[in-house]
């Protein structure tokens, strides 16, 4: 089980992982997730969605919770605003490595037909980014100790959801809860965790409505998880036919099961 003190447990809701913060949209947690080394930790890794608009509260409570450094995500023309928040502060090592050149859930990109094929095709152009996955495992290595590393983009969806894939996959955590990891930013965890168990999908016809969306984007998901598993073998094989070296990779797994 996930071991948490007062403090922290009175902001976390074990279902989903979600921490509750007002300002902060879409905050999860990494920690507490089952793999064959024992349970991933709390507060090593962080992710969440646009970060513009946190407020000094939630900003003191990220900074107590061990928030030392942040990656954003996002392409360089979303970021030259310095839209994120901890680009500005003096306690956060802030970095920007860009995963992909758009936010991919921005409605107007989002296709009217197909959106399980643009999903796909658009996660696996991120993996094959080899430079930005060196720069993203390097910036994740570099945390020490005790110190936490929250991650975000646009929305915590698409880009945010392939790393937090990444982080998870590489330590051994099962296909069904890298799935549902991702889920979780689309709907209740309870709707999340039945649909991924269920495994046969039923697709809605109609593309606004919720369970389309749950359906497509767990439909997604998991091709872009085989796909990596058939070509690579796993996902660290992924990362070290990317080019990241093995101390990285290692430094990041210790970090994350402690």
């Amino acid at each position: 089980m996930l071991s948490l003190d007062l403090e922290y447990e009175s902001y976390y809701e074990p279902a989903g992982h979600r921490l509750r913060l007002n300002s902060c949209p879409n905050l999860r947690d990494l920690g507490g997730y089952h793999t064959p080394d024992g349970p991933t930790q709390p507060r090593r890794f962080l992710r969440c969605g646009s970060t513009r608009s946190i407020q000094p509260n939630d900003l003191e409570r990220l900074r107590s919770w061990g928030v030392r450094h942040v990656l954003d995500l996002r392409s360089r023309g979303e970021v030259p605003a310095h839209t994120c928040v901890f680009s500005r502060l003096p306690w956060a090592h802030w970095a920007n490595v860009s995963l992909f050149d758009y936010d991919m859930s921005a409605p107007a990109m989002v296709p009217v037909r197909d959106v399980g094929g643009y999903l796909t095709s658009g996660y696996l152009r991120m993996l094959s980014n080899e430079v930005a996955l060196q720069r993203v495992l390097a910036f994740f290595a570099s945390a020490a100790g005790e110190e936490c590393a929250l991650f975000h983009c646009a929305a915590g969806m698409d880009r945010t959801g392939v790393v937090s894939m990444l982080l998870l996959g590489m330590v051994g955590v099962s296909r069904a809860q890298i799935i549902a990891d991702y889920a979780y930013s689309f709907a209740p965890p309870e709707q999340v965790d039945a649909a991924v168990e269920a495994g046969d999908l039923h697709e809605d016809t109609d593309p606004r409505s919720p369970s389309f969306i749950l359906d497509t984007r767990v439909s997604a998901i998991a091709t872009v998880y085989d796909t990596v598993v058939e070509h690579h073998g796993s996902v660290r094989g992924l990362l070290t036919d990317a080019g990241v070296s093995e101390w990285q990779l290692d430094a990041v797994r210790a970090h994350l099961l402690g």
